[in-house]
């Protein structure tokens, strides 16, 4: 689904979702495609299922944001040093 038809569906919402096509253009992540996890009331218990998920699976590209949002905007993050994956 695209952003526009979830904020349609889940208007004022936080959205746990996973994106499905994406590029990256001029340091941002633009989502074509998204698939909804699972909708919240409140932004603290999506992060929190969140990061329980992104535990479990590193590979999945997912997304918490809030529905109240006319665009959809994902800053590139570089990240410096070693990762620990143990």
């Amino acid at each position: 689904m695209k952003w526009l038809e979830a904020r349609n569906i889940y208007p004022d919402k936080w959205l746990l979702f996973e994106a499905i096509e994406a590029y990256s253009r001029e340091g941002k992540r633009i989502i074509e495609e998204l698939s909804v996890i699972n909708v919240f009331e409140d932004g603290r218990e999506a992060l929190k299922e969140y990061a329980e998920k992104h535990k479990k699976d590193k590979s999945r590209e997912m997304y918490v944001y809030y529905t109240k949002n006319k665009e959809l905007t994902i800053q590139e993050r570089n990240w410096i040093g070693v990762r620990n994956h143990g």
